[in-house]
């Protein structure tokens, strides 16, 4: 039915955003707790900085789908 594909589609993205959150805290724990240098990857704080964003970003998208399909379940 229309009601499960529209229940299946925020699940999924909800997988994505928690995956990306996920993926971007592991690499950072690794950087930081062993610090050695990839020469494609000289700048740490500029990596992680990235990341940083790449979790800010998938936190603000799992904040707009509770608040838009899981909060408000009357849309």
């Amino acid at each position: 039915t229309r009601r499960q594909m529209k229940q299946a589609i925020i699940r999924a993205l909800f997988k994505k955003y928690e995956s990306e959150i996920e993926d971007s805290h592991t690499k950072m724990d690794l950087m930081m707790k062993r610090p050695v240098i990839i020469p494609e990857h000289t700048d740490i704080t500029g990596e992680i900085d990235k990341l940083l964003g790449k979790i800010e970003d998938a936190e603000s998208k799992l904040s707009i789908l509770r608040r838009e399909y899981v909060n408000n379940k009357a849309k």
